[in-house]
């Protein structure tokens, strides 16, 4: 069982969301599946890589973020703002 390493807790949601890269070239679908003050867990509509130089558009909100962790089709993703 893994240690749970989070700074604030999380709470399940569903919204939807688009990762943004490439100075907005590169649009990824996504939806947000749970949050927290710090960051969230994604879940991406295709499997497609990630970078901190992208940013998250969900909830009227536009987040810089880090890439904490990544799977297949889901990551971590951490605020910078």
């Amino acid at each position: 069982m893994s240690t749970d390493r989070r700074s604030q807790p999380r709470f399940p949601v569903r919204i939807d969301a688009t990762v943004v890269c490439d100075d907005g070239l590169l649009r990824i679908p996504a939806v947000v599946v749970d949050q927290s003050e710090t960051g969230v867990r994604i879940r991406l509509g295709a499997d497609q890589p990630i970078n901190s130089q992208c940013y998250l558009l969900f909830n009227h909100r536009i987040e810089p973020f880090r890439v904490a962790w990544q799977g297949r089709r889901s990551a971590g993703l951490v605020f910078q703002g």
